[in-house]
């Protein structure tokens, strides 16, 4: 995934499954009485579509929380399935137990 910095506080992430950029920013409200508000817009070329959001701060700290979970449950999950894995070709072989000195 590569992070493509259009300006001081927004970013474009193009992921690398199906190439969907992903777009986060601040946005300044039409009316000066508003609060400023995050915009997530998501470009999918894959399924040919375009959604975007307007997030207040609360928000967008609650779906940055959710993306944080669901990250470390997967990287959890991984690092629980990795072990040593085999090269095609190459066998395994276990060392033998150590000899004991008494």
């Amino acid at each position: 995934m590569s992070v493509v910095h259009h300006g001081a506080c927004d970013g474009v992430i193009v992921t690398q499954i199906g190439h969907a950029e992903l777009t986060v920013r601040a946005e300044s409200p039409v009316d000066p009485d508003a609060e400023t508000v995050i915009l997530v817009r998501i470009e999918s070329p894959m399924l040919d579509g375009l959604a975007a959001a307007y997030l207040d701060p609360t928000e967008a700290l609650a779906l940055a929380e959710s993306l944080r979970r669901a990250a470390d449950r997967v990287c959890r999950q991984a690092t629980v399935r990795r072990g040593p894995r085999p090269r095609p070709g190459v066998a395994m072989i276990s060392a033998p137990p150590p000899r004991s000195t008494i």
